[in-house]
């Protein structure tokens, strides 16, 4: 199930279902599209925050933060965030997208209406709530 709403932005989510090959973590992204299950704007999930960093360079805003199911560090660009496990070995889980620009190959991305991506990624849901588009389970 993919829930969709106006989106304001989209998330990539690590699930065990959509995670990358081994053999594809740490290598960026050829483009900076959005590839569910594998990654967005040139980060791929998997990743570790140095190379991250590599990709887009220092971030604006890094903090710990803590939920019920462990420790984080979320790392915020223009137009693109990103949540990592926290301590040694740390990989990236989570990617959420605001840019514009950076859209899914068939050019779904942020402000698409519902309808274009009913369309576009049959099986998508939308209803009262935030205006966002989840890819993956959280």
């Amino acid at each position: 199930m993919i829930p969709c709403m106006y989106p304001r932005s989209l998330a990539v989510i690590a699930a065990a279902s959509l995670a990358p090959a081994a053999s594809a973590f740490g290598a960026p992204m050829p483009d900076h599209q959005v590839r569910p299950g594998q990654g967005a704007g040139g980060v791929r999930l998997g990743m570790s925050e140095a190379q991250v960093i590599k990709v887009l360079g220092r971030p604006q805003h890094r903090r710990a933060t803590r939920t019920e199911l462990g420790a984080f560090v979320d790392l915020a660009w223009p137009g693109i965030r990103v949540r990592r496990w926290d301590g040694a070995g740390g990989r990236v889980i989570h990617i959420d997208v605001t840019d514009r620009g950076i859209r899914m190959p068939n050019g779904i991305g942020v402000g698409s209406t519902a309808a274009a991506v009913r369309a576009q990624l049959p099986g998508a849901e939308s209803g009262a709530g935030p205006h966002e588009c989840t890819l993956g389970e959280p």
